[in-house]
C-alpha cells in the first residue's frame, strides 16, 4: 500500500529524479564539480529545470538523541495539510531554551579518562591496562552480534536500547563485565566514579557478561579471582592499588 501511495503522491520521485538518472547515465563523476554540472544541466521540453548545491556542512553520525531533544524537535515539527508526513517545516530551536530533562534517560555525561584510567589498573582487572584494550577489540565482533539480537528483542527501541537504561559504549560495558566478574570493587562505587547509576551499570555489566565467554582461557583465569571484600569507597579502592603497586615492587626487587 505503502509503495502504492509513494506513486500517486510523490511527483517529485518519478517527475525529478528520473530525469536526473537520465542525465548522468554514462557520464563519469570525477569530482563533485562534474557532478553538480551534471545534474543542473536536466532539461525537459515540459520545462523542468534542475539547480543543484554542495552541501558543505558536517553531519556527524551515530549521534543518540535523548526522549527529551527528539520531543522538543517534535513540537518544532510544523505539518502541511497536504501529506504532512512528507511536506513539513521544522523550526530552529531556541539556544537559549532549557531542554527538560527526562527522568528516564539514563545515558549519563561523557565517562571521564581518569576514572577510566583508575578502573582499568591491573589490580582491578588482573590485567595490564594493554591487555583489556586488546580484549576490547577481540570482543568487538561479539559485540556487534550482542547490538543485532538487542535490536530484535522486544520491548527495546531502534538501537536495541532497553529503555531506562540508556547507553553505555562497548569499551565500558566490557569494563563493567570484568569489574563485576572479578569483584574487585562494587558497581555501586564504579557507578559513582563513571557518572552512572548502580542499577543501569549492572544492567550493562550483566548484558556484557556472555561475551567474556569467548575471550579465551587467558581471561578465563583472570575471571577465577573473586575478591571477597571488594573496596566501597575511593579512598579503599586507593589502598587496595596502593597495596598492589608496592608488591609488585618488591617482587621485582
Amino acid at each position: 500500500t505503502s509503495r502504492l501511495l509513494d506513486a500517486q503522491w510523490n511527483k517529485v520521485e518519478h517527475r525529478l529524479f528520473s530525469r536526473i538518472t537520465h542525465s548522468l547515465r554514462g557520464q563519469p563523476l570525477t569530482s563533485y564539480e562534474v557532478l553538480l554540472q551534471t545534474i543542473s544541466a536536466t532539461r525537459t521540453s515540459t520545462g523542468l529545470t534542475v539547480h543543484a548545491a554542495l552541501d558543505e556542512n558536517a553531519y556527524p553520525t551515530g549521534r543518540v538523541l535523548t526522549r527529551a531533544e527528539r520531543k522538543n524537535v517534535e513540537r518544532r515539527v510544523e505539518r502541511d495539510e497536504f501529506h504532512g508526513e512528507w511536506n513539513y517545516t521544522i523550526a530552529p530551536r531556541d539556544p537559549d531554551q532549557q531542554l527538560p530533562e527526562d527522568p528516564r534517560d539514563e545515558s549519563g555525561p561523557p565517562i571521564p579518562a581518569e576514572v577510566t584510567f583508575l578502573l582499568t589498573h591491573p589490580a582491578l582487572t588482573g590485567m595490564t591496562r594493554e591487555q583489556f584494550e586488546q580484549l576490547v577489540l577481540r570482543l568487538e565482533p561479539c559485540r556487534q552480534v550482542l547490538a543485532e539480537a538487542e535490536r530484535q528483542s522486544a520491548g527495546r527501541d531502534g538501537r536495541g536500547r532497553n529503555p531506562g537504561f540508556g547507553i553505555l559504549d562497548h569499551r565500558h560495558r566490557v569494563l563493567a563485565a570484568v569489574l563485576s566478574s572479578r569483584n574487585t570493587v562494587t558497581l555501586t562505587l564504579a557507578a559513582e566514579l563513571m557518572g552512572r547509576k548502580r542499577n543501569v551499570l549492572s544492567y550493562h555489566a550483566g548484558r556484557a557478561k556472555p561475551m567474556l565467554a569467548f575471550a579465551g582461557p587467558d581471561l578465563a583465569t583472570v575471571l577465577l579471582f573473586r575478591r571477597t571484600h571488594p573496596p566501597r569507597t575511593l579512598e579503599a579502592l586507593k589502598r587496595v592499588i596502593e597495596q598492589h603497586d608496592n608488591e609488585i615492587k618488591s617482587c621485582s626487587s
